[in-house]
Formats: structure tokens, C-alpha cells, sequence
């Protein structure tokens, strides 16, 4: 069984594993970085850690975002980043899926209380949906 957070993202639902959500913050403070990439919404300020805000429908090839009520700290192996999300997210346990992923990134279709769910790498997202370069 998969503990998950699931995000609802213009309508769809992703899940991400709760083993690399780090908090959820509600009306995060953004702040906008001129010239950043599509899919970069900003950045936050974590108790002095600055942090990227990405859109979540940029990633997940939902559409772009407007202003996020919630934000969802996750931490990867070399970064934290916030990913966007519309709603209040919501723990779930997964079993096993009722379809493959089809796109670099998506780990598996799960259902969940009538819903269909892509539980997602965010890694590997980032990697093949965003062109975030890093500053030297």
C-alpha cells in the first residue's frame, strides 16, 4: 500500500508520494521572478529557504494555473520545490493501479473514491515538462 497527497489540478487529480511531502501551506505568499520560464509561478519564502513554486497544470499538462489557494512543499533528492494546487489536498492509501502511466513522469493510474488518480514522479515532471536551468 502507497500512503499519497492528492492534488486536484484544474479539474484532474495527480498524487504525490506523502513520503516526500514536507507541509501544505495555505494562501502562500509568492513572489514573481520576471523572465522566469513557463511553469515557474514564483518563489516562496520558507522560513528563510527560498523555495520554486512551480504550476502544477504546466507540469501535468492540465494548463496553467491562476494565484494557488494551497501550495504543497515536497522535498526530492537534490531540492525542496512547491508545486500548486487548486484545492485543500488529501491523503489517500493506494493498492495497485487500474493503468500504466503514458507519459515520462506519470507512475500509475489509482482509483479513489470514484475518481481516477496519476500518481506522478515529480522529478522526472520537471525534467521533461519544465526548462528550469539553474543560475551558476
Amino acid at each position: 500500500m502507497t500512503r499519497v497527497l492528492v492534488l486536484m489540478v484544474n479539474g484532474a487529480s495527480f498524487a504525490v508520494p506523502m513520503a516526500s511531502v514536507r507541509q501544505v501551506l495555505r494562501q502562500p505568499i509568492v513572489t514573481r521572478v520576471p523572465l522566469s520560464p513557463t511553469g515557474l509561478m514564483g518563489v516562496l519564502n520558507i522560513r528563510g529557504e527560498i523555495v520554486a513554486l512551480l504550476d502544477t497544470g504546466i507540469l501535468t499538462a492540465t494548463g496553467a494555473l491562476g494565484e494557488p489557494p494551497f501550495a504543497v512543499l515536497v522535498s526530492s533528492e537534490k531540492e525542496m520545490l512547491a508545486l500548486a494546487a487548486e484545492d485543500l489536498p488529501v491523503a489517500a492509501d493506494f493498492d495497485h493501479p487500474v493503468g500504466p502511466g503514458t507519459q515520462p513522469g506519470e507512475l500509475g493510474v489509482y482509483s479513489n473514491g470514484g475518481r481516477l488518480v496519476m500518481l506522478v514522479d515529480i522529478e522526472e515532471l520537471v525534467k521533461s515538462r519544465l526548462d528550469l536551468k539553474r543560475a551558476s
